[in-house]
């Protein structure tokens, strides 16, 4: 007999995020630039139990969250699986997530589990959070038009590393970014070449001016972390 494995996806929508001076951890899996704001996101694991039963379903949890500490205070199905099994297993897993203290109050969890593919996990966060107001103090209030964030390259399978740089901007009179400076090696040559290759594509609302920017980040197997010190 065929031993079903489970695809889990988990698909995360944020109600509420104000912002906080950091750029929030990314899931291996990421759509688009949003930016997810869990630190740790231990993704469910399929009970043996369920799979015996070749129990599979889709449901959303919601997660209540201390603004506080980002611990999460509460967490419930507001729309079952339909397998008591699996809502427990997505449950547990859920009660372990931390957030950015600051970062979110609430949020949907939208998880699906399927009998074929090997076991993963996708964070979509339906939010763009402002960068304007996460450099206000380094630029000042509405400067920035366009600024992405690094997002550190998914292969090779990521390890534990972590870093802080500083990296100088030169803006053009029309407020592009012309030119990227590393004044500060991060550590990691990866990092820093996404750094620049990243900040090249900002674009402020005016110039010319030159930007010292410092960045750190911290990577582990799961999680990628980037924030301005």
């Amino acid at each position: 007999m065929r031993t079903p494995i489970c695809e889990i996806v988990l698909i995360l929508l944020l109600i509420h995020a104000p912002m906080h001076h950091s750029f929030a951890a990314d899931e291996p899996q990421q759509v688009g630039s949003e930016k997810p704001l869990a630190i740790y996101a231990p993704k469910p694991q399929y009970p043996l139990e369920a799979k015996a039963l070749h129990q599979a379903g889709a449901g959303v949890a919601i997660l209540r969250v201390d603004p506080n500490t980002g611990y999460v205070r509460e967490a419930a199905m507001r729309i079952s699986t339909g397998s008591p099994i699996l809502d427990s297993a997505a449950l547990s897993a859920f009660r372990q997530w931390r957030f950015w203290p600051g970062g979110v109050a609430k949020v949907n969890v939208p998880i699906r589990f399927t009998m074929k593919g090997a076991v993963t996990t996708q964070l979509v966060v339906m939010h763009k959070r402002d960068m304007d107001k996460m450099l206000a103090p380094f630029l000042g209030n509405d400067r920035v038009l366009n600024g992405p964030s690094p997002r550190y390259p998914l292969s090779p399978p990521w390890t534990n590393k972590q870093g802080d740089g500083k990296y100088e901007l030169h803006v053009g009179k029309n407020g592009k970014v012309e030119e990227v400076k590393i004044l500060k090696s991060s550590g990691d040559r990866t990092f820093d070449r996404v750094a620049v290759e990243t900040l090249r594509k900002w674009q402020l609302r005016r110039g010319p001016m030159v930007i010292e920017l410092p960045l750190a980040f911290k990577l582990t197997p799961q999680t990628y972390d980037i924030w301005i010190p």
